[in-house]
C-alpha cells in the first residue's frame, strides 16, 4: 500500500485559550499517519497513557487507527507523532480529536504538526544473504519456551502455505506474553515486515490470518493497533536497518542486530525471532 499523501499545509501552532496551563506543542508526524492527522477531524480515545507515550485509537472507516505521541527519547513507532518532550498528566479513557494538522486529547494537550517525517517500509536487498546470516543464529534472547515454540508454528505454517495452519499459529501468538505490546504480537509483527519485503501474497494471506483473529479483542490496543503498519512493511527503525544490513553486502550486521535487542524488555528479541522464522520460510519465494 502506498503511503498516503502528506498535506501540503497544516494549521498553524496557536494559543489555547483558557487556562494557560494547558499544555500547547508541537509535532512532527509520521507519514504513515498523513491521512488522519491531516484529514478532516475524527474522533479516538486515549487507550494508553505512560511516561513516554500516549497511544489514542482513532475512528477511521472499518477499523481504528492507532496514532500515539511520544517524546523525542521513545522509540519511534511508525504512527508517532513527535513532541519535543513527552506530554503528561494523561490518561486512558480520554477523548481526542485528531485531524485538520491537531491532535487535541481532553481539555489539556494539544499538538499542532507543522512537520513530518519520512515512515519506509522494510527492505531487503538480497533475501538469500539475509537467510544464510540467520540461519543457526540463537534466535531465543530473553524469550519464553512458549514464545519460541508458536513462533516455530508459524514458521511451518509459512512455509506449508496452508491457510488453516497459518490462522492456527496466528491465534497462538496473539497476545502471548506480558506488557504493552507481548512479545507474541511482536513475534507477528516481525515476519508481517519480513513477508511485505519478501512475499507479498504470504504477508497478504498473514495479515488476513491476523485479522481473523480480531487481535483488539486478543490483546491490548496498542500492540493490536499496531500489526496493521506491520502489515505494510513498517516498524521500529531498528528493525528496518536490520533487515537492510542483513541484505547489504556492506554494513555491520551485529552493531544492527545488538540495537534491535535494545528495544524495550522483549520486543527487540521478539521482533527479530518472528522476522527470522519469516526469512527462514519465505527467502526462497523471493520476488
Amino acid at each position: 500500500m502506498p503511503a498516503p499523501t502528506v498535506p501540503s499545509a497544516v494549521r498553524a501552532a496557536r494559543p489555547w485559550p483558557g487556562d494557560a496551563s494547558r499544555q500547547v506543542l508541537p509535532g512532527a508526524a509520521s507519514t504513515a499517519v498523513a491521512a488522519v492527522v491531516g484529514g478532516p477531524r475524527l474522533t479516538g480515545e486515549v487507550v494508553a497513557a505512560t511516561r513516554t507515550l500516549t497511544a489514542v485509537l482513532v475512528d477511521h472507516g472499518a477499523e481504528p487507527v492507532l496514532l500515539c505521541l511520544t517524546g523525542p527519547a521513545a522509540v519511534r513507532l511508525p504512527c508517532a507523532v513527535v513532541t519535543p518532550w513527552p506530554v503528561s498528566g494523561l490518561r486512558p479513557g480520554q477523548h481526542a480529536v485528531v485531524g485538520d494538522g491537531e491532535v487535541q486529547v481532553g481539555d489539556g494537550v494539544l499538538v499542532t504538526v507543522g512537520r513530518w517525517w519520512q515512515a519506509r517500509p522494510a527492505a531487503i536487498g538480497d533475501v538469500t544473504l539475509a537467510r544464510q546470516r540467520t540461519a543457526g543464529k540463537d534466535d531465543r534472547t530473553g524469550l519464553d519456551g512458549a514464545i519460541v515454540a508458536a513462533a516455530g508454528r508459524l514458521g511451518l505454517a509459512l512455509l506449508c502455505g496452508d491457510d488453516d495452519e497459518l490462522a492456527d499459529a496466528a491465534g497462538g501468538l496473539l497476545g502471548l506474553g506480558p506488557g504493552l505490546t507481548p512479545a507474541g504480537d511482536d513475534v507477528l509483527a516481525g515476519a508481517l515486515v519480513v513477508a511485505s519485503a519478501v512475499d507479498p501474497r504470504a504477508a497478504a494471506r498473514l495479515a488476513s490470518a491476523v485479522e481473523a483473529a480480531e487481535p483488539l479483542r486478543r490483546t491490548t490496543a496498542v500492540s493490536a493497533g499496531l500489526l496493521p503498519y506491520a502489515a505494510r512493511g513498517l516498524a521500529v527503525p531498528q528493525l528496518i536497518v536490520y533487515l537492510a544490513v542483513l541484505g547489504a553486502a556492506r554494513g555491520d550486521v551485529d552493531a544492527a542486530e545488538r540495537r534491535l535487542l535494545a528495544v524495550g524488555h522483549t520486543s527487540g528479541a521478539a521482533l527479530r525471532l518472528g522476522a527470522q522464522v519469516a526469512l527462514a520460510a519465505l527467502a526462497g519465494a523471493a520476488r
